[in-house]
């Protein structure tokens, strides 16, 4: 939790006594993975639900942060003490926890009904607690992005731009009550490959055997 100094003082060692010190501040690196922002095994209201996933090699504590989206859906999280992400993993996020009435997710914190997924074009945005935006995520309901109903719209990989719509795809995963996603783990998008074509071949070099 130490960091060098940087700004010179006096005859010309680095410091900063009497003042603030000047350690940069290190953001968390989080990343929107997965969104179901139009269930269809129950209403939008109770299956509405959106995933992070932790890259890095130390858990991360979200508890105080914000989601929100560039118009007026805003809600700080308040889990009452810690809300982590190990290493590695994920953490779902929903407007209702009770597995019986929103189609079977595993949500691991309700942020209530005073923030909603649209179903067509909108934006999930992750705020820290010193409000740095960590993620973000612009859907636009077809023109780029997927847009399913019953199916959550997956990340082919957390390494990839999750705000280009090409990288992502539709969930065919079964989970709950039917709708299709995995909340909670990898996601199950297909692996797209490449098409590599054979453009030119040397069968018979002049003054060889």
């Amino acid at each position: 939790n130490w960091c060098v100094a940087t700004t010179t003082y006096g005859s010309g060692d680095k410091g900063t006594p009497g003042g603030p010190n000047d350690c940069s501040v290190e953001v968390p690196d989080v990343v929107i993975n997965e969104i179901m922002q139009n269930p269809a095994a129950v209403g939008d209201a109770s299956g509405e639900w959106f995933e992070l996933y932790n890259p890095t090699a130390s858990t991360v504590d979200i508890n105080g942060w914000t989601i929100k989206d560039d118009g007026f859906d805003s809600h700080v999280i308040n889990h009452g003490g810690p809300l982590e992400i190990p290493s590695g993993g994920f953490l779902v996020l929903g407007n209702n926890a009770d597995i019986g009435t929103n189609g079977g997710v595993p949500v691991d914190y309700a942020y209530g009904s005073g923030w909603f997924l649209a179903n067509s074009g909108d934006e999930v945005v992750l705020l820290d607690g010193s409000s740095n935006e960590i993620d973000r995520v612009e859907y636009d309901g077809g023109p780029t992005f997927p847009d399913p109903t019953g199916a959550a719209m997956a990340l082919r990989d957390p390494a990839l731009d999750n705000n280009s719509g090409a990288n992502w795809c539709v969930a065919t995963t079964t989970y709950g009550s039917g709708d299709k996603g995995t909340p909670g783990a990898a996601n199950d998008c297909s692996v797209v490959t490449t098409d590599v074509a054979i453009n030119e071949i040397r069968i018979d070099q002049s003054g060889a055997d």
